[in-house]
């Protein structure tokens, strides 16, 4: 079992939660990962998102744990910034079968300085602290929403094309793919560092991982009313423009 098999009420209340300690620190933090992505799809996302990721300036960076600690918040400072986690305790009745997961679960905030390099290249992509857009993200299980501040709809596809090919960044990449400027993206691309050369070791895993039957990504994508075909041809498009 996997998170993604959890109960549509665990989820929720997860998220809910996540998004409780967002609310609190959303004027500190650019947001990016699965919050930046749902920002900008909402209901459209079709994924559940645990992890706030963000990133901000060192100054705000290192403040933050005095907000988190308050909540509860254990700290682990790391090389590209600081985990924040602890463990997470339902408001809704568990199921049996889903308790061994839900057990080990934890609520996790991961806030860096604006540029993500990627592990093994000297490649980076840089995010803005100062060109976002503030967007609505809403509650599921109680009234309100909260403003997040969040990079451009291209900016998150181009930084997830190149992330290392897992299925939260597959699958958030073709649903912010579908939803873009497609020579937005690939101009973000090519406009931070080399990043396109990222995107272009990626692509064979990017199309192939998709269109597999059986694979994560590819099943989040049917669900989600994707038209495949069509996603393959987005990316064979900002391929052939990166090879260019």
């Amino acid at each position: 079992m996997n998170q993604e098999e959890l109960s549509e009420a665990v989820k929720k209340d997860i998220e809910d939660q996540s998004l409780e300690i967002l609310e609190t620190i959303k004027d500190s933090i650019i947001v990016i990962g699965g919050w930046g992505v749902r920002a900008h799809l909402g209901k459209g996302h079709h994924r559940f998102t645990l992890d706030v990721d963000g990133v901000t300036d060192k100054t705000t960076l290192k403040g933050l744990h005095k907000v988190l600690a308050s909540f509860g918040f254990k700290e682990e400072v790391v090389d590209w910034g600081i985990k924040f986690f602890k463990k997470y305790e339902p408001n809704v009745d568990i199921n049996p079968d889903e308790k061994p997961l839900v057990d080990v679960v934890e609520l996790r905030i991961e806030i860096s300085p604006p540029r993500i390099q990627e592990s093994s290249t000297p490649h980076y992509f840089d995010f803005s602290l100062t060109d976002y857009e503030a967007v609505e993200i809403r509650y599921h299980n109680r009234d309100g929403s909260i403003i997040a501040r969040v990079p451009s709809i291209e900016d998150m596809a181009a930084v997830k094309l190149g992330l290392p090919v897992s299925y939260k960044h597959n699958y958030d990449a073709a649903m912010l793919l579908k939803n873009s400027d497609i020579e937005n993206v690939i101009k973000s691309i090519r406009e931070n560092d080399d990043w396109a050369s990222l995107v272009l070791r990626r692509m064979p895993k990017l199309k192939g991982r998709i269109r597999e039957r059986g694979r994560l990504d590819n099943k989040l994508a049917f669900n989600a009313g994707l038209n495949i075909k069509e996603h393959i041809k987005r990316l064979e498009y900002i391929e052939s423009e990166l090879k260019k």
